[in-house]
């Protein structure tokens, strides 16, 4: 019995440690966010703001013209932009192509491979042929360009993560299904994407992710307000003889919050596409 309770214990301060290791961060982000520039920089530190600003808030929401809101408002809707555009085309690409690796096994398979193993490599890899493609056909500076280049990051990605859920639906299904006429399309559309709508939707969210959170290429990619994203932005903040550590700290939770909230909406869809397949048998 004291075992199961020293077990429990600790059980649950591994938990309490778990949850101050994720939280900690970003909560005092949050902090800072709120905090004037003379309690930041004041020595020592005050951990807890002794009277709330929220004035880098009213700075990054306010349109003005060449104004820091107008930069980032911009930046706000060329990321929404650039990662729905991105991962609605990768979702796009992704069904038939997990489908084919799923259905027809083969040395079709030595090409997922190929692309798994680009997946493992450093982006900065693909910078220059990447850059030369884009000058080549004058796409720099360019939402939907850069789009299509998170779909190199994002493609492999949820090709192998569908494909394994793909596997997992009895074949029997479609074989029935082409007894009662059923072309490809059909098959597609009335057997298999029902099936994986729960991983569609964990993989869409985590390509989202990656593609809002993306700063290399965007930073290589992009120099103007028409195309600049959310990373880059902040970034740009932090630049200069003088940062200002809460509007940094402001973008960094403004441009956290869209993925927290989605997040924790699509929290138990989540959690389904990630620990199951697309059949339980």
């Amino acid at each position: 019995m004291k075992k199961l309770r020293f077990s429990r214990i600790l059980q649950y301060f591994a938990l309490v440690v778990l949850m101050v290791y994720i939280i900690a961060p970003f909560l005092w982000l949050v902090i800072m966010s709120i905090s004037s520039s003379t309690d930041l920089t004041s020595k020592p530190l005050h951990w807890i703001p002794r009277q709330l600003d929220i004035s880098s808030f009213k700075e990054l929401l306010t349109m003005g013209v060449n104004s820091r809101g107008e930069m980032f408002l911009n930046a706000l809707r060329n990321s929404l932009t650039t990662a729905v555009t991105a991962v609605t085309i990768s979702l796009l690409v992704t069904v038939p192509a997990a489908w084919v690796f799923s259905r027809y096994k083969g040395r079709k398979n030595l090409i997922l491979a190929a692309a798994i193993f680009t997946f493992m490599l450093p982006p900065v890899a693909y910078c220059i042929p990447l850059y030369k493609m884009l000058v080549r056909f004058n796409l720099m500076d360019n939402s939907l360009a850069l789009a299509l280049v998170y779909c190199t990051i994002i493609l492999p990605f949820c090709v192998w993560l569908i494909k394994e859920n793909i596997d997992d639906i009895p074949l029997e299904l479609e074989e029935a299904a082409i007894i009662d006429g059923a072309g490809v399309w059909d098959r597609l559309m009335k057997v298999v994407i029902p099936l994986l709508l729960p991983a569609l939707g964990t993989v869409a969210l985590m390509a989202l992710i990656m593609a809002w959170d993306e700063y290399f290429y965007a930073m290589l990619f992009t120099s103007s307000k028409s195309a600049m994203t959310l990373p880059v932005v902040i970034s740009n903040l932090a630049s200069g003889r003088q940062s200002n550590y809460n509007l940094i700290a402001a973008g960094g939770v403004l441009a956290s919050a869209p993925p927290v909230i989605i997040g924790m909406i699509c929290q138990k869809a989540l959690v389904k596409g990630l620990v199951s397949g697309g059949v339980k048998e």
